[in-house]
């Protein structure tokens, strides 16, 4: 492992003043945006593992993620839940945690 430093991302500077950086304008397209791509069905799986690992491996609770399905701000999971149901959302968090060797930091039996 290499102790080099890491660029930082953020805005550019603009002058040749320390710290002198260029404002953000009203019209620009700093606000995330989702944008639908058509997937098949196994590609749409994929998509829902990736999710679930991320969540798992990040520790959190069957109870907490589960909750994150059910709420349509979380679109990318809601679709997921709404598609393949709560069974298969459940089976697919209990799938991951025995993959990574995650348990249910909550504790929680399915």
């Amino acid at each position: 492992m290499t102790r080099r430093e890491l660029p930082v991302l953020g805005p550019a500077p603009v002058g040749p003043a320390e710290g002198a950086f260029k404002e953000a304008e009203l019209d620009d397209p700093l606000e995330l945006v989702g944008v639908p791509v058509p997937v098949d069905e196994a590609t749409f799986d994929e998509m829902a593992r990736c999710l679930v690992e991320e969540y798992v491996r990040d520790g959190w609770s069957d109870a907490r993620l589960l909750a994150l399905f059910r709420l349509p701000f979380y679109a990318g999971l809601h679709v997921v839940e709404r598609r393949r149901g709560e069974p298969w959302v459940r089976d697919l968090i209990a799938e991951m945690r025995l993959h990574w060797r995650r348990p249910d930091p909550a504790g929680e039996v399915r």
